[in-house]
């Protein structure tokens, strides 16, 4: 059995209903090997007295402003001392209490980042699904995998940390970056973690699509403002849909748009 040991970050912010699953999901793993570290940007919620309800179970945690969610990111990492860091932010939790041991056990320690499976949960449409993650080499289109159910080496992670003049893609920034690099990505088929869809960062159409294109250096490029145009009108037309439409006739036609993601992807579907 591994004895590596793994850091596991939580960023939270006014969070007061969702933040005590996470925090559950993760002291109450079997591996023991586990250092847990809590960022809150100073919510005045009550979340704090749920962190302080657990905190001798937690090794760090601080509440203080920070300048947005990489910068918290950041200062988890630079607290981190583990082997191996993952991040399983507010409302998102893992999958059950033995996944750590099952990764420490499966992980090739030859790999730089290692990820797997994520299960979706759309709690207003009161559906859940499984993610596969896309082929490795779809990165270059886009995000391939749910950054909750990643495993980054420490030393990495420290290196390079998060570019905080992007707001929500700068997860991708990293591992785009570290693709590019050569870095070893190993993909493992086990869910890892739950991620609340409803209260990710990326939800922000104009400012998802924006810092991807300038990450990938085509933001200029007369092809993506046209795409981009497209892709917004696409958008807008599923929003009036999703906002209008009767929630059981809705509910349905999340349920089957979400069929293609319990899929092998291939190539072919980035």
């Amino acid at each position: 059995m591994s004895s590596c040991k793994v850091s596991i970050i939580t960023i939270v912010y006014n969070m007061a209903d969702k933040i005590e699953a996470t925090i559950l999901s993760i002291i109450n793993q079997t591996y023991s090997n586990i250092e847990y570290i809590i960022i809150d940007g100073g919510s005045i919620d009550g979340t704090v007295d749920i962190i302080k309800k657990y905190e001798s179970k937690i090794t760090y945690w601080v509440s203080e402003p920070d300048n947005g969610i990489y910068d918290a990111m950041n200062k988890g990492i630079e607290k981190a001392t583990g082997d191996w860091i993952n991040f399983m932010n507010s409302g998102d939790y893992l999958i059950d209490e033995n996944v750590i041991e099952m990764f420490t056990n499966l992980h090739d320690s030859n790999a730089d980042i290692v990820y797997g499976d994520t299960i979706n949960n759309i709690a207003k449409m009161d559906i859940s699904y499984l993610q596969k993650p896309y082929p490795v080499e779809c990165i270059e289109s886009n995000m391939i995998f749910c950054h909750q159910s990643a495993f980054v080496k420490t030393i990495l992670m420290k290196a390079i940390l998060f570019d905080t003049k992007y707001k929500v893609k700068s997860d991708y920034n990293f591992f785009l970056h570290c693709y590019r690099d050569n870095k070893i990505f190993q993909y493992i088929s086990i869910p890892i973690a739950v991620f609340d869809y409803d209260t990710g960062v990326s939800s922000n159409f104009k400012i998802n699509r924006r810092e991807k294109a300038q990450i990938q250096g085509i933001e200029h490029k007369i092809s993506w403002k046209m795409k981009y145009t497209l892709e917004y009108i696409i958008w807008k037309f599923r929003y009036y849909v999703k906002t209008n439409l009767p929630h059981n006739i809705l509910k349905k036609y999340f349920r089957r748009r979400v069929n293609k993601y319990n899929k092998i992807l291939t190539k072919e579907d980035c």
